[in-house]
């Protein structure tokens, strides 16, 4: 007994653990020989274990499922405040354009021959955020784990996220268009209180 309070706790363990397989290794070893008899049994057993444990994994998959549902929840609610703030700043940006080119390039006499189809389109890509979130969300508030095809409702939430980026990109455009029409009109040689 002295010896092993000079041993670390590691090897203790280790050495606990080897004596028990030591053990343990005989008598699992007699039971893996068996009659002929015993063999429709062990297969009926296996049989009865297959079958429980196709239960605990239908289980983990409901496990799973469920993490996966409260990720989603969290998951849109993040890109539902990603994507406002990115529209919050792009109308910002376009406000910034629209008010340029209402007070400082008209006056001037200077005009973009489109600007009414821009700012048009501008609008209506904004609108197709709104939609597209909109159609996102309705995903997610659908998606349950006891659905029949919950499978189907996870690939639908995907395909919501990516027409919301979509939609984002499609707005950024817009709007670029928007500036890249005013600044050709007003020239890079004006410099100051630019857009």
């Amino acid at each position: 007994m002295k010896i092993l309070k000079h041993i670390k706790p590691f090897y203790l363990i280790l050495f606990s653990l080897f004596l028990t397989l030591a053990v343990l290794a005989p008598v699992g070893a007699t039971f893996a020989v068996g009659k002929p008899d015993d063999a429709g049994l062990g297969a009926a057993s296996a049989r009865a274990e297959g079958k429980n444990q196709q239960n605990r994994l239908a289980e983990g998959k409901l496990k799973a499922c469920q993490a996966k549902e409260k990720a989603l929840q969290k998951r849109i609610a993040q890109t539902t405040k990603l994507a406002t703030t990115m529209q919050a700043k792009f109308d910002a940006i376009a406000q910034r354009v629209e008010t340029y080119y209402t007070s400082k390039v008209v006056p001037s006499g200077k005009t973009v021959a489109n600007y009414d189809n821009l700012v048009a389109d501008v609008q209506s890509k904004k609108a197709a955020i709104k939609t597209a979130l909109t159609e996102a969300q309705n995903s997610v508030e659908n998606f349950v784990c006891s659905a029949d095809d919950p499978k189907a409702k996870l690939n639908q939430f995907r395909i919501g996220i990516q027409s919301v980026k979509s939609a984002l990109k499609e707005y950024r455009i817009s709007i670029k268009n928007l500036i890249v029409a005013v600044r050709s009109v007003v020239g890079t040689t004006e410099s100051g209180g630019g857009i």
